[in-house]
Parts: structure tokens; C-alpha cells; sequence
């Protein structure tokens, strides 16, 4: 695994978490984006004690946030680009629960990254950043997706 998708809570939503699933599935080799959830403990503090623990040093944490850098797709497929040559660990997209993420972890991020300036639900947000990684991935690998 080379990026791993970090979140807060179990999907509410089966439509939109089969939606993001299958974007993850087009992504080869497998594998190569994975996606860890922690419960959802309703306590910003507690979720982002949770989050933290899943990281190592060597992370390079991208937590999506409102106030984070907007990309187009195809200057993010270069950043993301860009991390996977020069990341010596793996690249962490944090995205965090209906309140948000804990000081702590805003603290830890490298760097904060949003997907507009409006307001999604969470699993909302996971679900266009699927969309992005693969976009990203077929960018990269020239696959007839982005037009």
C-alpha cells in the first residue's frame, strides 16, 4: 500500500461508499490505495487520538480540510505524482468526522488540501477523493478517463 485513506465512522450511505469503492477497484496494482476507518466516537479528541495512532513517522499526512489548497485535476494528479516519487513512507489522506479533526491533527498534517470551498458531508468527501485518486491514477498512466 502506497496511499492509505484515513476516516472517521462506518459509511451511512451504501450507495456512496459502492460508488467510492468501485472508483478504489479501478486503481491497479490492488492494493495500491487502501482505506482504514476508526469508530466514530462522537469526541473530536477521542477520533483524533484514534487517527493519530494509525500513523508512522514516516507518513506524509494529507488532511482534507476547508481551508486546505484546491487543485484542478490535472495539478493535482501532478502533486500526487510528485509525493509518490518523493515520499519515503506512505501517503496518508486524512479526512475527518461531522466535526471535524481534533487540533492535534491538524497539528500532524503536512499539508491540508480541500476539495472546494462548500461544505460536503464526510462521506461525501470520500467518496470525490476516490474519484480524484483514480482520476489522478489515469492522468498519470495516460488512461482514457480525464478529458
Amino acid at each position: 500500500m502506497k496511499i492509505l485513506i484515513l476516516t472517521v465512522g462506518k459509511p451511512k450511505n451504501n450507495l456512496l461508499a459502492d460508488l467510492a469503492d468501485e472508483y478504489l477497484t479501478r486503481i491497479k496494482p490492488d492494493n495500491f490505495v487502501v482505506t482504514e476507518r476508526v469508530p466514530d466516537a462522537n469526541n473530536i479528541e477521542r477520533e483524533g487520538e484514534k487517527l493519530l495512532k494509525k500513523l508512522r513517522p514516516s507518513d506524509k499526512v494529507i488532511l482534507m480540510h476547508d481551508t486546505g489548497k484546491e487543485f484542478s485535476s490535472l495539478n493535482f494528479a501532478e502533486f500526487l505524482s510528485q509525493e509518490l516519487n518523493n515520499s519515503q513512507g506512505r501517503i496518508v489522506f486524512i479526512i475527518g468526522g461531522p466535526w471535524g479533526v481534533s487540533q492535534a491533527v491538524k497539528d500532524r498534517a503536512d499539508f491540508k488540501l480541500s476539495l472546494s470551498k462548500m461544505t460536503f458531508t464526510h462521506e461525501m468527501c470520500y467518496l470525490f477523493l476516490c474519484e480524484q485518486l483514480y482520476r489522478a491514477y489515469a492522468i498519470i498512466h495516460g488512461l482514457d478517463y480525464h478529458h
